[in-house]
């Protein structure tokens, strides 16, 4: 019985490869197969992780966020204040205003409008102020009780 020429063919190829380069080939590949796997479950607890991170410094963001506009609302009112109460003492003792007057018409304005972008407190400093060294002598001159300047009937 002659073989034929395609089972000749098979055979000798199959003759060609060894078959235990083949299993050699196939444990490398179950090998490699298994630290796949074991690197796939290490970056899904890293995953896993690093999202349990996240979420956590996204809530101390949203806190700190929260409490920085909340402290900026608190500084405006602040700031609102003290312009309003140098707008009141530079209209009631406008000889000892450190505020020039036109300043004090701005600060007043500025109190009636909502819609003031300025919310620094003012510029004019009372250590650089003339006037106010000027206002700080008249003052330790003055003799006063309780923080109320006293005439000179009352001395």
């Amino acid at each position: 019985m002659e073989a034929s020429a395609s089972g000749l063919f098979c055979s000798r190829i199959l003759n060609m490869v060894n078959c235990e380069d083949v299993n050699a080939i196939i444990l490398a590949q179950r090998h490699m197969l298994d630290c796949f796997v074991k690197t796939n479950k290490m970056l899904s607890n890293f995953n896993s992780l690093s999202n349990t991170r996240l979420q956590q410094m996204r809530d101390r963001f949203i806190h700190h966020t929260r409490t920085l506009v909340e402290m900026k609302k608190n500084l405006d009112i602040i700031f609102r204040r003290i312009r309003m109460l140098k707008g009141k003492l530079a209209k009631q003792y406008p000889e000892f205003s450190v505020v020039p007057k036109s300043a004090a018409t701005t600060i007043a304005t500025s109190e009636q409008s909502t819609e003031s972008c300025d919310t620094s407190p003012s510029i004019i400093s009372p250590t650089m102020s003339q006037d106010f060294e000027n206002l700080s002598q008249a003052l330790s001159e003055t003799p006063s009780a309780n923080c109320q300047l006293l005439t000179d009937d009352e001395v």
